[in-house]
């Protein structure tokens, strides 16, 4: 760095981290993953002479611009960097080897490469901060969809501020119960009587107010603060539908949000019963959401858990259904009950003509295959009436209802019609409109 300050040069910092690695591990042991770890370190060896970065200790032969930083980190230094199009070029090669198979005994390997690129002396003024604002730009290049490189830039210095301190936040949010939950009706639509709540959770900060679960809830999933985090929703919305099932609304689901992290942390079936049996829940007062990138991802294992769990009489939903990319024909041999469509498609059915007929498509096969489906996002009575014509069972939305507070769930639901919870264990949620007189003809 003296050197390049003197001569007024740049250098250039990559900091390569594996996408992928963890779950070989996790599948075939870490002796396994060490072997891959030697060929990765091979490839990127051979890269860096392809390149002409070599500089080698002439008595160990160790590779100076090389190192592995530790689990399946690496980094590649570049000591003449005045051009950027160096890096960019070692990067784009460095992906390009990572991905191509790797291959041990009988097995064949796939995995990537996420890459974070700092220069000096524009992204940093010494070698510690040029390793940390390299790792910041990986880790942009990890959130932005992997198997990618990022350069560096202060904007992304400010993000990852800003990551660190909700994530410190949310430890002491976590400590001082300082998390609430929200609840938000789906109705059916041929009379707004109620089908389920969906619990959500709402963080008031003491400082910042109401942040949005968009920010932090991702912010959770990368630390795996998620599972405290999600052990504790369970339990509060399980508790809360307990109270609400004793009090009449035998009829009525409380549903969770179950994350892809949950699903490899967690074994679900004693998971949730454990849960069940504490707060006093019936299983059939239950439905949890997954969403479809989630299936698509689920192991074996998940899917068997999953199955029990319904043999219990608990009901699973595909949740942002038409996100995830996955064929209308796998529904049938998903452990589900209830789709839920994704409020895109609701949004432009009225507008355009192919999104009317993909949401005819899956109301058919939902149908018949006697699956339950919720249109999400129906923020209008246009919307609620397309989504009645294609006879999509159930409604979630703004129009109907924005998420509430248990109290403010308590006074509406159990305070009114009693005689009609005694008899049907459900009540009517009226959409918040001037017409909701009309709704309640359907």
């Amino acid at each position: 760095m003296k050197i390049a300050e003197k001569n007024n040069t740049k250098k250039c910092l990559l900091f390569i981290d594996l996408d992928g690695f963890k779950q070989v591990n996790d599948s075939f042991g870490h002796s396994f993953g060490d072997e891959i770890l030697i060929q990765v370190a091979e490839r990127l060896r051979t890269t860096v002479r392809s390149q002409s970065l070599s500089s080698q200790d002439p008595t160990t032969l160790l590779e100076h611009n090389l190192a592995r930083l530790g689990g399946d980190e690496f980094s590649v230094f570049i000591e003449n960097a005045q051009d950027p199009a160096i890096a960019i070029n070692v990067a784009q090669q460095v992906i390009q080897e990572i991905e191509r198979d790797f291959v041990l005994g009988n097995k064949t390997i796939k995995i990537g490469a996420s890459i974070g690129i700092a220069i000096y002396p524009d992204s940093a003024a010494n070698a510690y901060a040029l390793l940390q604002m390299a790792d910041v730009a990986m880790y942009r290049a990890k959130t932005d969809g992997r198997g990618i490189f990022r350069i560096y830039s202060p904007e992304m210095g400010n993000k990852m501020r800003r990551h660190h301190y909700l994530l410190e936040e949310m430890r002491l949010a976590l400590v001082n119960q300082s998390f609430t939950l929200s609840f938000q009706p789906i109705v059916h639509v041929e009379d707004c009587s109620i089908d389920y709540f969906e619990s959500l959770v709402r963080w008031n900060h003491p400082v910042e107010g109401e942040i949005t679960p968009s920010e932090f809830i991702p912010i959770a999933e990368d630390s795996n603060l998620i599972l405290p985090l999600g052990d504790w929703i369970i339990h509060e919305a399980c508790r809360q539908m307990a109270a609400w099932y004793n009090a009449g609304m035998k009829k009525v689901r409380i549903s969770i949000n179950v994350s892809g992290v949950q699903l490899k942390h967690r074994i679900l079936h004693p998971w949730i019963m454990d849960i069940l049996n504490k707060t006093g829940l019936p299983p059939k007062s239950l439905l949890l959401e997954i969403t479809e990138s989630c299936f698509i991802e689920a192991t074996k294992e998940t899917i068997t858990q999953l199955e029990l769990l319904r043999e219990e009489g608990i009901q699973i939903a595909i949740d942002d259904f038409g996100t995830g990319f996955s064929s209308l024909s796998t529904l049938a041999d998903l452990p589900i009950d209830v789709i839920k469509i994704d409020r895109l498609f609701i949004e432009q059915a009225n507008e355009k003509s192919k999104y009317n007929k993909i949401l005819e498509s899956i109301s058919e096969l939902g149908n018949k295959l006697s699956l339950k489906l919720v249109a999400e996002g129906v923020e209008s009575a246009e919307q609620f009436e397309l989504v009645r014509k294609l006879n999509i069972q159930c409604v979630q939305g703004y129009l109907v209802s924005r998420p509430e507070t248990s109290r403010n769930v308590g006074s509406k639901v159990l305070k009114q019609n009693l005689n009609h919870i005694a008899l049907t264990g459900t009540n009517i949620w009226l959409p918040h409109s001037q017409d909701s007189q009309k709704y309640s003809a359907f």
